[in-house]
């Protein structure tokens, strides 16, 4: 069963044909893939890390944001983030059933201050985020240090913002799934065009930031008007305005 997406394959080729580079959406070839292949790199970067134009701020897709937990182990103050790691985006918390609170970030340079000053084991209060050995197939790698070390298992949890793998393979899918493709396509295609077509036009382009924007209201819930029922039927219609939220304080605006 196909999905209503596109894979990499696709948008390259989407993109040589808009750059008629082939006639029947068929595969580039040779150097003219490369070219199509890089435009298509950029155009899902750009679209990774837009600016909410509305705020004036970059925004973060939910689709991005992972869920980790993990458990400490007696004395070891060091841990390997996940591969994909790029930045923290929540508190790092103890379980639950756990009665302690979220660990407080500090430098590298204090924690390893705090371990010169005491070496003692008990539930780590304090954390930092270190870049470790580069990798030149996988990038900077990452750990978490904390203090003081663990004086028994603990299991911890956080989200963070995932650095996507570039695609590869024709079949390769574009993360953020069906609802996202079209503004990834809109964004490739308005790289291609004022990349390749000496700014003659700027549709795609102003097309990529329209889809983009409307998709970041939809991905933070703020969308200005939610109708929930009939919609063929106005008076049976309810429209819910969302309020700005404030998950670090609880508070709503």
């Amino acid at each position: 069963m196909s999905r209503m997406t596109l894979s990499y394959e696709d948008l390259y080729k989407r993109v040589g044909s808009f750059l008629s580079i082939v006639s029947d959406e068929s595969a580039p070839t040779g150097d003219n893939l490369t070219k199509c292949k890089d435009i298509v790199d950029r155009g899902i970067r750009q679209f990774l890390y837009p600016i909410d134009e509305k705020h004036g701020v970059a925004h973060i897709w939910s689709f991005v944001q992972q869920y980790w937990t993990f458990q400490t182990e007696e004395d070891k103050w060091k841990y390997a983030l996940p591969i994909d790691f790029s930045d923290l985006l929540s508190d790092l918390s103890y379980d639950d059933d756990d009665a302690y609170g979220p660990l407080k970030k500090r430098s590298a340079q204090q924690i390893k201050k705090l371990r010169a000053d005491s070496s003692s084991s008990s539930s780590p209060e304090y954390f930092a985020i270190v870049p470790t050995q580069y990798d030149i197939e996988i990038g900077t790698k990452y750990e978490l240090w904390m203090y003081p070390a663990p004086s028994q298992a603990y299991k911890l949890s956080c989200f963070y913002r995932l650095d996507p793998t570039q695609l590869s393979a024709t079949s390769d899918l574009v993360i953020g799934g069906i609802g996202s493709i079209e503004a990834i396509l809109e964004s490739c295609l308005g790289v291609a065009e004022t990349q390749e077509e000496d700014n003659k036009s700027t549709h795609h382009q102003q097309e990529a930031r329209r889809l983009i924007q409307t998709l970041i209201r939809f991905d933070s819930g703020k969308t200005d008007t939610d109708v929930i029922g009939n919609l063929y039927n106005r008076r049976e219609s309810h429209k819910i305005i969302f309020p700005d939220v404030d998950f670090d304080n609880n508070v709503y605006a």
